[in-house]
């Protein structure tokens, strides 16, 4: 008779499962163990992991870039915040001569923007340049919009790689899906993923609901909506870049 504890039996075998999609694994038995909406009634809590994962399996050499200088990106992108906090708190503090309300909104905007470029110059500096479109189906739906998109990576239509939320945040019906490419400053290839989830019907016309694009780099650096320095979270919205790929269409 087996005596041995059954939550112990059952933590050890969720811990010897793998939550990203193994080499040489096909891909409907990946898709059949890991469906994203239900795994969270199947897995404990404090063993669920926060993403599932999939990596493009026609990555090149040159598609493997050298690991970013993370810690080093965190150290100068960090100062740079820092240094954006202090003249922000200059800029509120009384001064003999009143500003006006309308010269201190430029200023702010000129040292916001000042904020974007020298943390993009660091990113890329420090090599941490991936980035995703991100993706919102509601749990309903993400089981199929998961298998569409990890069918999209396996055939090298989209991007790096992809990974979706295992759940939602709070009461919010919706998960997360984010779909990679490895350098958020290469324009073209940004547009061809967009492209391809385009075609697959994944961004929708109505130009209020389109999809964005966040850099890696903002993530690190806790940059989301509604923060303090005033930044969009985004640096692409899709109309963005169908825009400007469609302009160097027009050029070629």
């Amino acid at each position: 008779m087996d005596k041995s504890h059954p939550s112990t039996n059952l933590q050890t075998a969720t811990e010897n499962i793998s939550f990203s999609r193994e080499p040489n694994e096909p891909l409907c038995h990946f898709l059949q163990r890991l469906p994203p909406r239900d795994l969270a009634s199947t897995t404990p809590s404090h063993l669920l992991p926060p993403w599932l994962w999939i990596t493009n399996p026609h990555l090149t050499p040159q598609d493997r870039k050298s690991p970013p200088d993370l810690d080093a990106f965190l150290r100068d992108g960090g100062d740079l915040l820092a240094e954006f906090r202090d003249a922000a708190l200059k800029m509120a503090a009384p001064t003999p001569q009143d500003r006006g309300n309308m010269a201190t909104a430029r200023i702010m905007e000129e040292l916001r923007e000042r904020l974007r470029k020298r943390v993009m110059d660091v990113a890329k500096h420090s090599g941490v340049t991936s980035g995703k479109w991100m993706l919102f189906p509601h749990e309903k739906e993400v089981n199929e919009v998961w298998r569409t998109v990890c069918e999209g990576v396996e055939a090298g239509r989209l991007g790096t790689g992809a990974k979706v939320a295992t759940a939602g945040i709070g009461q919010n019906p919706t998960r997360l899906i984010c779909v990679y490419t490895g350098d958020f400053t290469d324009i073209a290839d940004v547009g061809r993923v967009l492209l391809g989830l385009v075609n697959l019907g994944f961004v929708p016309a109505d130009i209020s609901r389109e999809i964005t694009y966040k850099c890696d780099a903002y993530t690190y650096l806790g940059i989301y909506g509604g923060n303090e320095y005033g930044l969009r979270q985004s640096i692409w919205g899709s109309s963005e870049i169908m825009s400007m790929i469609g302009e160097e269409m027009d050029l070629d």
